[in-house]
């Protein structure tokens, strides 16, 4: 039969292995840009979208001045070449170029509201940019020292299967399936280690005739509440 402290011992390299195995699904849910990331990278581009949008109209405000202002220079021509002899169509001419006139007024107008647009954008996705690059730069340390941590777990998880590999070996097969049966059914736990008297599990006050029988490494007594071997140490 197996001694209590080598299944203790197996149960301490059990835990540990199961520890080890939680913190590498830990790793792996942590990977990839955290919601934070995507926000910023999302109102980075937002605010870059905005900022070519705006640039757009300014340039087609710009453009569309020009070709007015060519308009205008034609008609002023026009009128002071003394080409034009009809009175209507002098009139018309010349109500033709005040409405280009306001017209142009109008889209000089847009042309500046663009502009501040522009500059307003200007600053917020340079903000928005600079946030962005502060939160990927944290990310990235976060997922080098994730990548640290994942493989120092990995080590760890090989060594303890080893480990547990051997000491679970050289134990009889009953011993070893009583174990297993009871760390299923007692969440992970099937060996308590006395602690001043108390069951270390379940933390019951245990009758000195116990005691004293686990103080016996050959013999496995368990505890009369828990049902857990227990373990002198």
């Amino acid at each position: 039969m197996a001694s209590t402290a080598d299944l203790y011992q197996l149960q301490q390299i059990d835990l540990m292995w199961e520890k080890v195995r939680r913190r590498l699904l830990q790793i792996r849910q942590l990977r990839g840009e955290s919601d934070q990331v995507i926000a910023a990278r999302a109102a980075a581009a937002k605010a870059e979208e905005m900022l070519r949008n705006w640039q757009g109209q300014e340039t087609d405000a710009e453009l569309e001045s020009q070709a007015l202002k060519g308009r205008i220079t034609d008609g002023e021509r026009r009128l002071m070449s003394g080409k034009v002899k009809n009175p209507k169509e002098l009139e018309a001419l010349q109500a033709s170029v005040v409405a280009l006139r306001r017209q142009r007024v109008a889209v000089d107008d847009k042309t500046l509201e663009a502009l501040g647009k522009v500059d307003e954008w200007q600053a917020i996705l340079a903000e928005r940019q600079a946030t962005l690059a502060k939160l990927e730069t944290a990310w990235t340390a976060k997922q080098e020292a994730l990548d640290a941590d994942e493989q120092k777990m990995k080590r760890n998880y090989a060594i303890l299967k080893k480990q547990r590999e051997a000491l679970a070996g050289a134990l009889d097969a009953g011993a070893l399936q009583n174990y297993e049966r009871l760390r299923k059914r007692k969440g992970g736990v099937a060996v308590a280690k006395i602690n001043n008297g108390n069951c270390g599990a379940c933390n019951v006050r245990l009758p000195t005739g116990v005691i004293s029988s686990a103080r016996q490494d050959d013999r496995q007594v368990t505890c009369p509440s828990c049902g857990r071997i227990l373990y002198h140490g």
